[in-house]
């Protein structure tokens, strides 16, 4: 039994409560989220799934063995929230995990997969992120951590399937197991690295991965991606803090690019101007949520700069050129030998302006930024 991929026709966009919060959250940041998203005017730009990620849980399930959200912070419950995010026109998503426990030590899904599925239905919840934690190996003798992912996430897509209630699943078992090979019909979007750090180039917590790191990853998989499926390269970091603007900008073009999830993981409620500008950049949003569903493919990398080209909808693509060396450079684009001979109207989505090139152009590119345009038929 298989999930209906028509519930990602294009990458899922939203917030998540990880990156900034991780398990410091309750009630009260949720609501405040959820007008901020709303008054922000991100939800009209397509930032619809409000996500509680781990740390919601009760520490133990009640008699019945369900989960239950922590009383103290979620005193109104988990349904009263999806409740308030429909009638705003938002969505409610919601963590759990394959294993005994979560990452923070909370109840998780391992041997209640059905139940658990069955009581995100009931709350009305629209996306699930399952986690990869405390998994019990042991019980699986003899079997590969590709074989495991693939018993245990079949376990809860089956059971989410079985509810008829339209739910979006998100695998994060953090690249392992090669999950872009088998996971489509069983999730919408499946992890392709390790999490996220608000790192650009250099050293990261143990564990995570820096921005860069992680595109030269995901760049490598856009045969895997496509409607009803998505690459996952984890969690927007944009507006936290440990970036230039020139570099969450090329974090957030890149990710529109690569066609993948657009999960915002700042504080909604003290947007600066900077970081409005690039989660509210609508051309790049078009181009990340285009209908043909590619991610990007680099088609031309030397000397640290990538040079990818993601075909859109209608004929016309998006060209984007990522300078990841410690060094400024010039950069020749042939149009003729990227694309084809003639004239091309383009416009660059970030200053907007609009001009006419043809034959080679010489570009200009800092350390670290990102040009990219997109052709207008």
């Amino acid at each position: 039994m298989a999930l209906n991929p028509s519930l990602s026709p294009t990458p899922p966009m939203g917030f998540n409560t990880w990156n900034r919060f991780a398990g410091s959250i309750n009630q009260d940041l949720i609501e405040e989220t959820m007008s901020a998203m709303i008054e922000e005017g991100l939800a009209r730009l397509g930032y619809v799934y409000l996500n509680i990620d781990d740390g919601w849980m009760a520490p133990e399930r009640n008699p019945q063995g369900e989960l239950v959200p922590d009383p103290e912070r979620f005193p109104g419950g988990i349904a009263r929230l999806a409740e308030r995010a429909h009638a705003a026109g938002l969505k409610l998503g919601i963590y759990s995990c394959c294993g005994t426990k979560t990452c923070m030590g909370l109840p998780a899904s391992y041997g209640h997969e059905s139940q658990d599925a069955k009581t995100f239905a009931s709350w009305g919840i629209d996306y699930l992120k399952q986690d990869w934690c405390s998994v019990p190996y042991e019980d699986f003798p003899g079997k590969s951590h590709r074989e495991v992912a693939q018993e245990l996430y079949g376990r809860i897509s089956q059971g989410i399937a079985a509810t008829n209630h339209p739910m979006v699943l998100s695998m994060c078992n953090w690249g392992d197991g090669e999950s872009w090979q088998w996971a489509r019909g069983i999730a919408h979007l499946w992890r392709t690295t390790s999490d996220i750090a608000d790192v650009f180039c250099g050293e990261t917590p143990q564990g995570a991965w820096d921005v860069v790191r992680i595109f030269e990853k995901n760049s490598q998989l856009d045969e895997y991606a496509g409607p009803g499926g998505w690459n996952d390269p984890d969690m927007l970091e944009v507006g936290n803090g440990g970036m230039s603007e020139v570099e969450y900008r090329s974090h957030f073009t890149l990710w529109c690019m690569m066609a993948a999830p657009l999960l915002i993981g700042t504080d909604l409620r003290r947007l600066d101007l900077s970081t409005r500008s690039i989660l509210t950049n609508a051309d790049l949003i078009a181009v990340n949520q285009d209908a043909l569903g590619v991610q990007a493919p680099v088609v031309r990398q030397t000397d640290g700069v990538y040079t990818l080209k993601k075909p859109l909808a209608g004929g016309d693509w998006a060209l984007a050129v990522f300078n990841a060396s410690e060094t400024d450079k010039t950069v020749e684009i042939d149009w003729t030998t990227l694309v084809q001979p003639g004239n091309h109207h383009i416009k660059d989505l970030w200053s907007g302006k609009n001009e006419v090139v043809q034959g080679k152009t010489c570009v200009d590119i800092p350390s670290h930024a990102t040009q990219v345009w997109k052709r207008y038929s």
